[in-house]
């Protein structure tokens, strides 16, 4: 009798002799094979790891080659203490990958490049797949006069930048002139940024672009992703030079992006919290779902949509759904201009004393609905710019704003959100609970009585009663008016 061949025997046959190809290369200052890390990855093939010990290591580095489905990821990975330093040098980027796939960037510290072109920590551009960047901590990158990122995506190519992770790295003490901490931009298709934490930097947090010009024609648009668990604060364009101390930096923003959830992030004191908006005439973001979000004590507003003009872009397909806000400066929701289909739902609205909770600063905004939000802080009979047939005005129990934003027991949010589409409320809350707990889901963006929830890696875990915000006093106004956005590049 003829035997058939074992597919699950050859194909774990085949996976054991790819991963015993697979080589660890290790870099050291001293006593490893390599003695700087370019070195190392220019010895790397598909499935080996170069593994950089302890040490500041002044040099640029750039990936050659690509990794590959078959053969596994080339992983450029640092030991505790592995930095990469750009003290000296010049040049736009100290971790570069250019249209290559199946790559790993993780754990090294990054930082000290500054310069007149464009400064980035660590840079990927043209096209590819399979890119990962985590547990990096990078910070001091800077052109205070120009442009400058800390961590940036620019799909350049036909080919679009896709199946990217963007987890669990920090970002801090960047002067980013007109430009970003962390940016995808232009051919960007299907990505996960999430975990990170992104702070005390002087432009825009995170940031989802389309329409620069940046990838060719219609696929000129960051597109197909999840922004999720990140912390931003502190997030302020007021020193930055190049904005003469106009405060209009987001902590998140996509700008002429597509199809994107933002969800179960928190954004503490930033010009703006969260801004769904399209700074190019006649260009749409669209289909944006904002949900599960804490955002507090933003400058302007804590949620904001449309272009900043009437000759900007529009915002269009736009669900705003089980956020929690509090105390935003000009208000809690703000809509601008061009807002096309926007629902805001199941949300708790906490505004500092007297402040509005949602504000048309705009005009030709068609298709809002605003229904079942919670209210409290200001009016205790208007929700502002927009009707809310079943608006309930009551203090919704927040634990401790700002540091605080769960739900204290005997809220009445708990049980009281409408029961809306899983693809558009989701199914979790801000911790990554289940987001229905006894039939009704709450309001805002805590399901009371959840688990315990781990929010971002090395963390530790969001616990109730305890502060996960930044502390910080807010900076004075400057009293200047709305705003010269940024250009990017």
């Amino acid at each position: 009798m003829r035997m058939l061949p074992n597919l699950f025997m050859i194909g774990a046959l085949a996976a054991s002799v790819r991963f015993a190809q697979a080589k660890v290369l290790t870099v050291a200052k001293t006593g490893g094979a390599y003695a700087t890390i370019q070195a190392g990855l220019g010895a790397a093939a598909a499935g080996d790891t170069v593994l950089v010990a302890a040490g500041v290591y002044g040099e640029a580095v750039s990936f050659g080659k690509s990794g590959s489905e078959s053969g596994g990821y080339i992983t450029l990975k640092g030991q505790t203490g592995a930095i990469i330093d750009g003290t000296g040098l010049k040049g736009d980027g100290l971790v570069s990958i250019s249209s290559k796939s199946y790559l790993r960037v993780i754990g090294f510290e990054v930082r000290n490049l500054k310069g007149t072109g464009t400064p980035i920590g660590i840079s990927v551009d043209g096209g590819g797949s399979h890119i990962e960047i985590r547990g990096n901590q990078v910070h001091n990158i800077e052109n205070a006069n120009g442009n400058a990122h800390g961590i940036a995506f620019y799909g350049t190519t036909a080919t679009p930048l896709s199946d990217l992770i963007v987890d669990g790295n920090e970002i801090s003490a960047c002067k980013l002139g007109q430009s970003e901490s962390m940016v995808l931009n232009g051919n960007v298709d299907g990505f996960t940024v999430s975990h990170n934490l992104v702070h005390d930097n002087d432009n825009i947090g995170i940031d989802f672009i389309g329409f620069e010009g940046n990838g060719p024609g219609t696929q000129d648009q960051a597109r197909n992703g999840r922004c999720f668990g990140n912390h931003v604060y502190n997030i302020s364009s007021a020193t930055n030079p190049t904005y003469g101390g106009e405060r209009s930096a987001d902590g998140i923003y996509v700008d002429g992006g597509k199809d994107i959830v933002i969800e179960g992030n928190t954004i503490d004191n930033c010009d703006i919290g969260i801004e769904i908006a399209s700074e190019h005439g006649g260009k749409a973001t669209s289909n944006i779902t904002v949900r599960s979000n804490f955002a507090s004590r933003s400058w302007q507003g804590n949620i904001m949509a449309g272009g900043y003009a009437a000759s900007k872009g529009s915002a269009e397909n736009i669900f705003i759904i089980g956020n929690t806000t509090y105390a935003g400066h000009d208000g809690e929701l703000i809509l601008q201009f061009n807002c096309k289909g926007v629902s805001i739902k199941n949300n708790i609205f906490q505004a500092a004393a007297g402040g509005p909770y949602m504000e048309g600063s705009g005009s030709s905004n068609t298709g809002v609905v605003a229904d079942n939000n919670l209210y409290f802080g200001g009016s205790k009979t208007s929700p502002g710019s927009w009707p809310d047939a079943h608006a309930v005005y009551a203090d919704p129990k927040l634990i401790s704003p700002p540091a605080n934003l769960h739900l204290a027991s005997g809220s009445p949010a708990i049980g009281a959100g409408l029961v809306l589409e899983a693809a558009v409320a989701g199914t979790l809350d801000v911790d990554g609970e289940g987001r229905v707990a006894g039939g009704k889901p709450d309001l805002g963006a805590d399901e009371f009585g959840g688990a315990t929830a781990i929010l971002l890696p090395g963390a530790g875990t969001r616990r109730r009663g305890h502060s996960f915000l930044a502390q910080g006093n807010r900076i004075p106004r400057d009293g200047l008016g709305r705003r010269a956005r940024g250009l990017g590049l």
